[in-house]
């Protein structure tokens, strides 16, 4: 089941045209809404007036929401994105515990995400997406597109840009952990792999050698269906539950490895230093407000 938030300390207060109570969004949305790039891009939620503070995430709609030019159907989105903020990002303590590091804004422009069969082999192709031309020019300042479908399918990113359905949590966490910290996957075996230290390694000698994981290190092999390479990857003894280790619905934890880079990313990209996750997957977390910065 969906964990819940249910902390009510943050104070209510106004920024721009919505209101955060208790880590709960409300954006209503209005014909007197400027965009604040280009003709199509608007706020959703923005808490870091400099955007060189802060991964910017643009999250795009599919043409099933409509002409977001109404603006019954530009609310729908707006709350669904509400949601994805409150239940996806916000349900692993990595991203939460930055979340004064994160703007989110949103399109009025509209794509598509249609799936593909398998290859000959029977190895999973990602879909075929079509992107509003204005991504290349209002969302250019984004770190990372989300484009919301409603027809189910298995999703991909890549280049900064995720697909995914309105409420797969997970699939929107984990496909940021690829756009944002370039973190790899860890599912066994169909992935497209690469090595990624400390997490995953082409050896056995370069996980079983490497420092950087000495305080979890857990060499476990797994061999890819598509070309049968062998890869190693390091967590601990984590084995489910790992937010780079599946998608769908109920969003997990990020395991030590993810966190080493992350927290690099952090520091590297925004200058910023991010309280630990008190603690790492399968583990649930006691939710609790970081400090405004």
């Amino acid at each position: 089941m969906q964990r819940k938030i249910l902390i009510f300390l943050i104070p209510l207060f106004f920024v721009s045209a919505y209101l955060l109570v208790g880590c709960e969004i409300t954006r209503t949305v209005s014909n007197k809404d400027k965009p604040v790039s280009g003709a199509t891009v608007f706020e959703l939620y923005v808490p870091q007036s400099n955007p060189d503070k802060a991964f910017n995430i643009v999250f795009v709609p599919d043409s099933s929401y409509g002409d977001l030019s109404v603006l019954a159907n530009r609310q729908a989105f707006v709350d669904d994105m509400a949601d994805v903020i409150e239940n996806a990002y916000w349900q692993n303590q990595a991203y939460f515990n930055g979340l004064f590091y994160y703007n989110y804004y949103y399109m009025t422009a509209t794509g598509s995400v249609t799936e593909n069969p398998p290859d000959t082999k029977g190895n999973f192709r990602c879909p075929t997406v079509v992107w509003p031309s204005q991504v290349n020019t209002d969302a250019a300042f984004a770190d990372q597109l989300v484009l919301i479908h409603r027809n189910k399918l298995r999703d991909c990113g890549g280049g900064g840009r995720v697909t995914a359905e309105p409420n797969s949590y997970r699939t929107i966490v984990h496909e940021t952990g690829h756009g944002l910290f370039g973190l790899p996957d860890e599912y066994c075996c169909d992935s497209s792999y690469s090595e990624v230290r400390p997490i995953l390694y082409a050896t056995q000698h370069g996980c079983t050698t490497d420092p950087n994981n000495a305080s979890w290190r857990n060499c476990v092999s797994m061999t890819s269906s598509r070309d049968g390479s062998v890869w190693w990857r390091s967590q601990g003894n984590i084995t489910t539950n790992l937010i780079m280790r599946n998608t769908e619905n109920e969003v997990w934890e990020s395991g030590p490895a993810d966190w080493f880079l992350m927290r690099k990313i952090y520091q590297d990209a925004l200058g910023v230093s991010i309280d630990d996750p008190s603690v790492f997957a399968p583990g649930q977390w006691s939710y609790s407000v970081p400090p405004a910065p």
